[in-house]
């Protein structure tokens, strides 16, 4: 069984010193755990309004704490913060369920914290706990904070504050004093190393701006009244050389700041596809066309490897120099179409290069977002950026997979065209997939990213299956607030709290005896067809041309997507006369796969 350490670190800064030999006794001391780091480039930010709200704050703090629960919840192991260094071994601690230690405030604090197996009782409740939260809340910085919340939780359990002994609370869960873990005070005014000493927290406080850094550096060194002295000295003298000092160094400081912020950006994972990229450009450099996307949407990418060959997958560009490194290698081939399938940062300095370098060359464009979707920023701002290339020149023909969207393009006067989804699932993937029936339980399924978006309709499909006898419902990926909403309303409810590849959840649409996906706001939903095409009749809302002026709309389409009965109704009526809908299907996903390659080769053409 393996072994973990975590540690958290966010904002893209180098690791300090401190933090770098600190990492180097938990190796000495820990030689088989294995190391896992958890920054940006492997968490979604956007998985609770707390954490997205303290991100966009720069609270690189109060990140940590969420993604430590996530973390130990998901893996179990040993987390520790970047400034908590091992003095002596720690073996005998491990013999424990959990254990966690109380700092100089007499609260339990979160610099060392062990959970030998996961889904244990603390990460659990702290994450149900910052889940709750509907936003991040600067004035409430202090009652949020990690040691009070975990003390929160754990005086459920019997902790007593304040107390200088080993407390021992149901579950195995050891509680050390302070000296074992915290044997400095903040301000380094309050010491008690002992023998028990074991591990030393340094308070090094990396997220805290610099300048309360440099105060409490200050006062630990010379003390209180002397660190006020001086800097009311500095504060003093400041004032008459803030201007002069500003007017030298700043404009100096400001680039370097924005080169070494764009450095760290450029992570080893960032440079890599970079390079992969440029492989893939390579690979089809006699190909008449290539179609740039980003794998990291799976909606676009399935829709995309549906429609188009010769595929290049690219990530955001995030400087001028890789945006001339990826044009290059495409000027260079004997390409004359690059078409772009979504829309990723730099792609339009891309665009513009190309353009700028082969007028001749045609660049196209393949939107999946729509209109509805004004506050997705990320999408919106690159919806934008594509329609002023457009009327600008560099971008020659724009399409869109919802019909409405074009409807608005072509009243625009825009040079655009729409192209249909279409879904044709390997006969050998059908094949591998086995129907678990059970007769007693009605299988729902409800898949959908982010399915916390209120655009997903999370709560009126769960509260639809809710009203369905024996039903058992199956989402991915699964979220707290989903599992506390379908224990309200006593429905069962199981799955995955992370997405997963195509083909398992292909398998996990046909074990069901239908699937949901009654949406407010999309585009052309590739989930509908997914699930047709395995067999299990889809649930949908009324967002999409699909079915349009064909029977099965009225199967299959929920005319209002806020009428939970009406959900109910047809997710019922869908279970009885599922093979009747199947067959209606086969026959317009016929017509739709004509139609849809009919599309590539004209928009190709064009």
């Amino acid at each position: 069984m393996k072994k973990y350490i975590h540690y958290c670190w966010f904002g893209n800064k180098p690791l300090p010193k401190l933090a770098k030999k600190c990492i180097k006794s938990w190796k000495k001391y820990l030689p088989d755990y294995e190391i896992v780091k958890w920054s940006e480039e492997n968490v979604d930010l956007k998985e609770c309004p707390f954490v997205e709200g303290a991100y966009k704050e720069k609270k690189w703090a109060f990140v940590a704490d969420y993604f430590r629960c996530k973390a130990l919840k998901e893996m179990g192991g040993i987390y520790f913060d970047t400034d908590m260094e091992i003095i002596k071994d720690i073996s005998k601690l491990f013999e424990h369920d959990t254990f966690i230690g109380v700092e100089d405030t007499g609260y339990v604090a979160v610099g060392v914290w062990y959970e030998k197996n996961p889904n244990a009782l603390i990460p659990n409740k702290l994450i149900e706990k910052y889940q709750s939260f509907d936003k991040f809340e600067e004035d409430k910085m202090s009652e949020n904070s990690i040691p009070k919340l975990i003390s929160e939780v754990l005086s459920q359990y019997g902790l007593k504050k304040n107390a200088n002994k080993l407390q021992v609370l149901n579950g195995n869960i050891y509680i050390y004093p302070r000296e074992y873990f915290y044997p400095y005070s903040y301000n380094r005014e309050n010491n008690v190393f002992t023998d028990n000493t074991c591990m030393i927290h340094y308070y090094d406080a990396s997220w805290v701006p610099r300048k309360d850094r440099i105060e409490n550096s200050m006062v630990r060194k010379i003390g209180k009244r002397k660190t006020i002295a001086v800097l009311n000295g500095y504060r003093k003298t400041k004032h008459y050389v803030k201007k002069t000092v500003k007017a030298v160094l700043f404009p100096v400081i400001l680039y370097k700041n924005k080169k070494q912020k764009k450095k760290n950006r450029k992570s080893e994972k960032y440079v890599n596809r970079i390079n992969e990229t440029i492989e893939l450009i390579n690979k089809n450099k006699n190909n008449k066309y290539i179609v740039f996307y980003n794998k990291e949407w799976f909606g676009p990418t399935s829709a995309t490897k549906e429609l188009f060959y010769n595929l290049v997958d690219s990530g955001e560009l995030l400087s001028k120099k890789d945006v001339k490194k990826i044009g290059d290698a495409i000027l260079s081939t004997n390409i004359k179409q690059v078409i772009f399938s979504s829309f990723a940062v730099g792609w339009k300095d891309l665009v513009k290069y190309l353009k700028k370098n082969n007028k001749k060359m045609q660049i196209k464009t393949f939107w999946h977002g729509s209109h509805s979707q004004v506050l997705d920023t990320y999408g919106w701002e690159r919806n934008k950026e594509i329609i002023k290339l457009h009327k600008k020149r560099y971008i020659d023909l724009m399409a869109t997979c919802k019909e409405s969207l074009e409807n608005f393009y072509e009243a625009q006067k825009f040079n655009s065209m729409f192209l249909t989804n279409k879904v044709s699932i390997d006969k050998k993937i059908k094949t591998d997939i086995l129907k678990e029936k059970n007769k007693k339980a009605v299988k729902i399924g409800i898949y959908a990213a982010k399915c916390d978006d209120w655009r997903k309709n999370m709560f009126s499909q769960i509260a639809a299956a809710s009203l369905i006898d024996n039903a058992v419902i199956d989402m991915v990926p699964l979220n707290q607030k989903a599992i506390d909403f379908a224990n309200l309303l006593g429905v069962k409810i199981e799955g995955l709290d992370k997405s997963i590849p195509r083909d398992e959840l292909l398998k996990r649409m046909k074990n069901n005896d239908v699937n949901l996906y009654v949406t407010y706001s999309e585009c052309a939903p590739m989930l509908p067809l997914e699930s047709m095409e395995v067999g299990t009749v889809c649930i949908s809302g009324n967002n999409h041309h699909y079915f349009k002026n064909d029977k099965i709309e009225d199967y299959v389409v929920v005319k209002n997507e806020s009428d939970i009965l009406e959900i109910k109704d047809k997710t019922v009526n869908a279970i009885n006369n599922k093979n009747k809908i199947i067959d209606m299907y086969k026959k317009v996903s016929q017509n739709n796969n004509k139609s849809a390659n009919d599309k590539v080769v004209k928009f190709l053409a064009k």
